[in-house]
This record gives C-alpha cells, sequence and structure tokens, in this order.
C-alpha cells in the first residue's frame, strides 16, 4: 500500500517540472510564460501516443519512458543540444538515477529503472521512437515561438535533431518540419 508521506516526497519532484523552464527558451529569451518541462513531457506523451500507434508499437511503454525520462530533470537543469555540457548529460542523469530512485513509490521503483535504463541506452525500438516524440514535441514548440516571433527558431533548433529520426514517421514529419521551416523570416 502506498503511503501518503512516500507520495508526497514523489509528488513534490513532480511538481518540480511544472516550475521549471526549459533551458532553450531561456537562453533564446522567448517571453514568459515559456514552456516547462512539464508541459513538454506532457507535449512529448501524446506526441508518444499516437506515434507508437501509426508506428504500431507499445503505446503505455512508449508514455511511460517519456513520462520517467522527464522525472529525472527535477533533479538536474534541463540541457540543450548545443550546451558545451549536454555530452556529459547522461553521465549525470546515470549518477542522479539512484538518487531519484529515493523518491520513486517502491512499488513502481523497479520497472522505473528498467524503463530508464532502456532509455539511456536507446537500443530498443520503443526508445527510439519514444526518443523522436521528445524531439517532436521540441520541434513542434519551436514552430509556435517562430510563428510569435521575428526569427526563425525552428531551423536553429533543426541541424541538431536531423539524424536523430530513424521512424518512417519520424523522418516524414521531421522533413515536413525542414519544409515548413522556410515559412518563417
Amino acid at each position: 500500500m502506498i503511503k501518503m508521506k512516500d507520495l508526497l516526497k514523489y509528488y513534490k519532484d513532480i511538481n518540480k517540472l511544472k516550475e521549471s523552464e526549459r533551458q532553450g527558451w531561456v537562453d533564446r529569451k522567448i517571453e514568459p510564460p515559456r514552456d516547462t518541462i512539464a508541459s513538454h513531457s506532457w507535449g512529448a506523451s501524446l506526441i508518444g501516443w499516437l506515434m507508437a500507434k501509426k508506428e504500431g508499437q507499445d503505446e503505455e511503454k512508449i508514455i511511460k519512458l517519456l513520462l520517467m525520462h522527464d522525472l529525472i530533470m527535477a533533479h538536474i537543469d534541463d540541457f540543450v543540444p548545443d550546451d558545451e555540457n549536454y555530452t556529459s548529460k547522461r553521465d549525470i542523469e546515470n549518477g542522479l538515477s539512484e538518487k531519484l530512485l529515493g523518491n520513486i513509490p517502491k512499488e513502481i521503483r523497479e520497472e522505473f529503472m528498467k524503463l530508464f535504463l532502456e532509455y539511456q541506452k536507446e537500443e530498443t525500438k520503443e526508445s527510439k521512437l519514444a526518443r523522436e516524440c521528445d524531439k517532436l514535441d521540441t520541434l513542434f514548440q519551436t514552430v509556435i515561438y517562430s510563428e510569435k516571433k521575428e526569427r526563425n527558431i525552428l531551423k536553429e533548433f533543426l541541424p541538431f535533431y536531423k539524424k536523430k529520426f530513424t521512424s518512417k514517421t519520424g523522418k516524414k514529419l521531421f522533413a515536413e518540419l525542414e519544409e515548413y521551416s522556410e515559412n518563417f523570416a
């Protein structure tokens, strides 16, 4: 049985994500309100549900992979691909996973760690698709910001993600985003 005290510790980590703005938007001086890690996680998970269905993959697993991946961000700053520290992100996430596990209710702790390692290794079709969905949410958010701003934020992000799309649907969507980026100044 889950105790309120244990669930509250877990919820406090979740709540941190609601308040944590994504670093890429802060760096690009996007006007508040900005995308938070929680809103990104929600968007990526909804995209994941649709993409998993389209690709004939396990919808529940894709959603869990995406939700679990962003929960680790409660303990580290958000990283952006062009950040010089980005290469160490996985090392940091791996180190913090043990600390984070202390706040994960024991009923899901083992599954959480298994999903965490699967996402990090990026060897399964589900983990690869989950990463694509994570990137798609970011790219779609750049479209929203590009429509509001004077510059083409989408075009700034595209080079960092080009090789990340391996699924049939992901490659098609990325190509469409590249074409769509020409619509902005």
